[in-house]
């Protein structure tokens, strides 16, 4: 599994993006439409009149902050971790490949929830859609790029791979690559029912606390290799 560390970093910053973006988008939409959203609101019983004005800023002021702003936040910081936890399970080669899949997620959640902005008629809400669209792209790019730039990628080799294995945090890697929160540590054994273990071997950005232990810790400062032998 993928660092979901890393991932919600990258997903604070996917967050205050994508909630800036489509709650400065969705009240600029309604400026632009501010006659017939007034026509909607007045319709209302508690809007009717000169009232109406008054809704039409607490909607601009309040609604959209509140139930658009503060929840698509939430919920991009959600999706990055879940992006940095399964980075090896989602679909696809490559960062910015595998982020459209969890942008895609992500898209349908928002929609799901009715999050996706405030909007009075279909014209506004077929707009308000493709603009959320969009943005969900930019997220995934967003999202993409920085759990690039907060994680790191390691290599695990082992020379007989069925007899001697590499467990971190006691998980099989042996023969994968996976990713790690940057400047992280974790728990590294060498699994042998054989007890052929010799030490470890590294290069790259990755080191060992003592190679000649089969059970030690490992940091991850750049991507690297980490091999038993």
């Amino acid at each position: 599994m993928g660092s979901g560390l890393a991932g919600a970093k990258a997903g604070i910053l996917g967050g205050i993006f994508l909630a800036t973006a489509i709650g400065v988008f969705n009240v600029a939409l309604l400026e632009a439409f501010h006659p017939a959203v007034l026509q909607v609101l007045s319709s209302g019983q508690s809007c009717s009149g000169a009232a109406a004005q008054d809704c039409f800023s607490t909607l601009v002021s309040i609604s959209i902050p509140t139930y658009v702003m503060f929840p698509l936040a939430v919920l991009g910081i959600a999706f990055g971790a879940l992006f940095g936890m399964y980075y090896e399970y989602l679909p696809g080669v490559g960062y910015r490949i595998r982020a459209s899949a969890i942008g895609l997620a992500l898209l349908i959640c928002i929609f799901f929830l009715g999050v996706a902005g405030e909007t009075a008629d279909p014209t506004q809400k077929a707009i308000m859609s493709g603009f959320d669209f969009a943005a969900v792209i930019l997220y995934s790019l967003v999202i993409a790029r920085y759990y690039r730039r907060f994680s790191r990628e390691v290599q695990f080799e082992s020379p007989r791979p069925g007899e001697l294995k590499i467990l971190v945090n006691d998980r099989d890697f042996t023969g994968k690559t996976r990713t790690f929160a940057l400047n992280s540590t974790h728990k590294v054994k060498a699994s042998s029912d054989a007890g052929a273990f010799k030490a470890w071997l590294v290069s790259g950005g990755v080191s060992v606390e003592d190679p000649r232990s089969f059970e030690t810790t490992v940091r991850v400062e750049g991507d690297g290799l980490l091999k038993v032998s």
